[in-house]
């Protein structure tokens, strides 16, 4: 029995808002190569990745935010125009692949023998709230997850931890009127979003 999935695609390499962007395809490789070197990937159990629906975006985001995001690579916009979210021209596939890999990774934990699994994914996702992309996010993958298990499994009550540097102000702001989800930050203060 495998203890922990690992949810990995390698498409996640694809999302590139640009030559010098903090959040570029590298953070993707030294991730691979982090599991790789420490044979990390072999004692996993893997999971396959898939891809969200607009419907499953929408547990967490406005159906208008969604629509804003599509226009923006549509018309191959640099930056998302709800914030300063570089984008480059597969963003959106990889933020929906994102999106997809973090359920599938809820769906690996409720009907396999895994117990905990870890989404190797890009862009990240705590600073979007339903209606804004920002720092660096496009949609809230671990909001989108949460909604997810409450909608697919019944999960009563569920705590997100978001160990970061930075606070995920779009993660508290998702939540902060639902009791059922009780969400807790780490971040260094001040820093981004201040």
């Amino acid at each position: 029995m495998f203890r922990a999935g690992l949810v990995f695609d390698d498409r996640m390499i694809l999302h590139d808002p640009g030559d010098g962007h903090p959040e570029s395809p590298d953070r993707f490789r030294a991730v691979k190569r982090a599991l790789n070197e420490r044979g990390l990937r072999a004692r996993m159990a893997p999971v396959a990745p898939r891809m969200a629906s607009e419907d499953d975006l929408h547990l967490a985001h406005t159906r208008q935010y969604i629509a804003a995001v599509q226009h923006d690579a549509s018309r191959r916009a640099a930056v998302l125009s709800t914030g300063d979210t570089g984008l480059g021209e597969h963003s959106l596939e990889c933020a929906m692949l994102a999106a997809g890999m973090s359920m599938a990774a809820v769906d690996a934990v409720f009907t396999t023998p895994v117990r905990r699994a870890f989404a190797a994914i890009r862009p990240p996702g705590h600073h979007a709230t339903a209606s804004r992309g920002m720092g660096f996010c496009v949609f809230n993958n671990a909001a989108i997850a949460a909604r997810y298990a409450q909608k697919a499994y019944g999960v009563d009550r569920i705590l997100i931890a978001d160990w970061d540097v930075h606070h995920g102000n779009g993660t508290q702001d998702i939540f902060a009127s639902d009791p059922s989800v009780f969400y807790f930050s780490t971040h260094q203060w001040p820093w981004y979003p201040g």
